[in-house]
């Protein structure tokens, strides 16, 4: 019997992550820095038409950065929307990808993808109830309920709710381009270096950003505690990453929560509920490889 051969892209605002996969066995991943769509589109289909050495795909899966279009029905189903990412709304993925290889394609979400991976993938035991967090060049979240990825008429932007101010951060104007403060304009890591020019991992754990950003992700935490009542919450992306931020983040998310929710009234609580990734850097391309295999049919 031959293995389906899936490629599995994590399409991302400054990289693309590919990797060709003969049955569940993950080969090497390609890193393609994200560029304009032609150029970052034609590295990508050169890369698959490397690893796949004149065999067919049997399907691509496509976990992406967005906003993008994930309904089905929809005329522009794969197309993402308006971004920051100069040159690419507009741009059709699960288009470019069906036409270019002839195969389905599942597309995705890059937060949905990877909170998929999370909950499902064979580490110790499935998560029923899951939401993954992304923290980098944008915040996204992705939400898991009993296996399926939970969406509304589109994927969620939780990233760009309100949330209160950090006391002495009152005077930053945010750098999201549609809200200016919501958490992402206050919270990624473009905020993050135009406050101080730097990342969060090149400043002394003593520096005021780790607590400021602690604050505003234990908001989200909380949030997301009070809205979906998960089982865990994962923190992903390269900021999270940082020594010692996720620590600050259970502290900041029990206070939010200030009592209200019993069950995470304690230290113990949140450790058990906000975790780093089961799959470390993992979990977008396995994420992505899933959605590829869910569509071979």
């Amino acid at each position: 019997m031959t293995l389906p051969t899936i490629a599995a892209i994590e399409a991302g605002g400054t990289k693309f992550v590919i990797s060709v996969c003969r049955g569940d066995q993950l080969e090497e991943r390609i890193i393609v820095p994200t560029a304009d769509p032609e150029t970052t589109l034609s590295s990508v289909v050169d890369a698959i038409n490397q690893k796949l050495q004149g065999d067919t795909l049997s399907a691509v899966g496509i976990a992406s950065f967005g906003p993008i279009e994930i309904d089905p029905t929809s005329t522009t189903f794969g197309t993402i929307g308006e971004t920051p990412k100069e040159g690419w709304a507009g741009v059709n993925l699960r288009e470019y990808f069906q036409r270019t290889f002839n195969c389905p394609v599942g597309i995705e979400s890059d937060v949905n993808g990877a909170a998929l991976a999370e909950a499902a993938w064979d580490i110790d035991r499935p998560i029923n109830h899951l939401a993954y967090v992304t923290v980098g060049t944008g915040i996204g979240v992705g939400i898991v309920h009993s296996g399926m990825i939970s969406n509304g008429t589109s994927h969620p932007e939780i990233g760009h709710i309100r949330v209160p101010r950090y006391a002495e951060d009152v005077a930053f104007a945010g750098v999201c381009p549609f809200h200016g403060d919501c958490l992402e304009g206050l919270a990624s890591g473009p905020a993050i270096f135009e406050r101080w020019r730097a990342t969060l991992s090149d400043l002394d754990q003593e520096h005021e950003a780790h607590d400021i950003e602690a604050f505003y992700l234990g908001q989200l935490a909380a949030n997301i505690a009070l809205h979906h009542r998960p089982e865990k919450i994962i923190f992903g992306g390269g900021v999270s990453q940082t020594a010692g931020l996720i620590p600050r983040i259970r502290k900041e998310c029990q206070s939010a929560l200030g009592g209200y929710l019993p069950a995470l009234d304690s230290p113990d609580a949140t450790t058990s509920l906000i975790l780093p990734p089961r799959l470390g850097t993992a979990s977008g391309i396995r994420g992505a490889y899933m959605l590829g295999k869910a569509v071979m049919g």
